[in-house]
């Protein structure tokens, strides 16, 4: 029988940022790991878990973590990556040795046969992690294969806790009568092109949706794009000229003026500081699209059909594992948002919803953790 664990130890993506709203963007990405699409994993880990998670960092004392707490759970992103070697929470595992619990780990590579060269840290990490859990719970089969090849065998796929926000086992959609005058939501990044499968498919579908954004006036959301939402909220001109330019050429719109850029920019372009004001942003719209999985998510948490353009293996396997509507770079269409919107299918992403529901609750059970999802 699984021990209740109900002191809960906490390290990973932000459980909230604790910041107030007129915080500047370089606290929000500083206190959001970079991305403020990371809120809604630890936002989502601690709306499921009935215990209190207490967020702390590897620089506690192993001794006194061991001796007021039960087990450490960690929100995990794309941790199995080449680019950071995770050796500093291999350490800390191993000297608290408290069973631990890992949410959401996740494979970062531009496409399914691409190999990953794993940090020695790392594979200490994940390593460190299974044998003080039931189960590590993996983002996708993808992110499975790879603990497979390192010779962990108990791994769970569960997706990312961050579809399970709302804490339903069932996903509602809404769509209005008429295709006429639809309200559109957009999301991207220019970021994201650097670890594309294709990076000139990736560079031609991030322009097309900041200029479909910018010609047509759809609220385009951001994530991690520090220049673009200092622009976004901050009054006045906030970059030079020559920063400028290099935003455009990065967005495929060098044909603007800077100064209609920077005008689009402020007109279009919005982000969010926490997921309620987020989510209660997206549920205006009938329909959104982007290369963002969080962006796209919380159009569908929102009940909003929604259609995701992959650019790499990390948005692929969520979309494939959870039946989210999605198409690749390279077959990406020439955005006609009313056609992709008619083209939506809720009932791939409803039936796997309702699988994947009921195993991520196994997932925790089977570690211990108490949970508030309903049955």
């Amino acid at each position: 029988m699984t021990t209740t664990k109900s002191r809960l130890f906490y390290i990973g993506a932000p459980l909230d940022t604790g910041l107030p709203p007129d915080a500047s963007v370089v606290d929000l990405l500083r206190e959001t790991g970079n991305n403020t699409g990371n809120l809604l994993i630890g936002s989502a880990i601690r709306r499921h878990l009935k215990a209190e998670l207490v967020h702390g960092d590897l620089a506690q004392d192993p001794h006194e973590i061991r001796t007021n707490f039960d087990c450490i759970v960690i929100g995990a992103s794309n941790y199995l990556c080449r680019d950071f070697d995770f050796g500093e929470y291999a350490c800390f595992v191993e000297k608290v040795n408290l069973p631990c619990v890992m949410i959401g780990l996740g494979a970062q590579a531009p496409d399914y046969g691409c190999r990953i060269d794993v940090p020695e840290g790392t594979q200490r990490m994940v390593r460190a992690v299974s044998e003080r859990s039931a189960s590590i719970g993996v983002r996708g089969y993808f992110s499975a294969s790879i603990l497979i090849e390192m010779g962990i065998k108990n791994v769970r796929v569960i997706g990312c806790p961050s579809m399970y926000w709302r804490c339903e086992p069932t996903l509602q959609f809404t769509r209005p009568k008429s295709t006429n005058g639809l309200s559109i939501g957009l999301n991207g990044s220019a970021n994201v092109v650097s670890h594309s499968a294709n990076l000139q498919a990736a560079r031609k579908v991030e322009a097309s949706l900041a200029r479909l954004s910018f010609e047509r006036g759809y609220p385009y959301i951001l994530q991690n794009e520090k220049e673009l939402m200092e622009i976004a909220s901050q009054p006045g001109s906030v970059y030079g000229e020559e920063t400028i330019r290099i935003l455009m050429e990065n967005y495929g719109l060098e044909s603007m003026s800077p100064t209609a850029f920077v005008e689009a920019v402020k007109r279009n372009m919005t982000f969010y500081g926490d997921v309620e004001t987020w989510l209660a942003g997206m549920q205006r719209f009938d329909f959104v699209t982007g290369s963002r999985f969080h962006g796209c998510l919380m159009g569908l948490l929102a009940g909003v059909p929604c259609q995701l353009i992959v650019h790499d293996a990390r948005t692929r396997e969520m979309c494939e594992l959870m039946g989210i509507p999605h198409v690749p770079l390279a077959k990406a269409p020439q955005l006609d948002v009313r056609q992709m919107y008619e083209c939506f299918d809720s009932s791939s992403v409803s039936t796997a919803y309702r699988y994947l529901y009921q195993n991520y609750i196994d997932f925790l059970e089977e570690n211990g953790l108490q949970h508030r999802l309903r049955r």
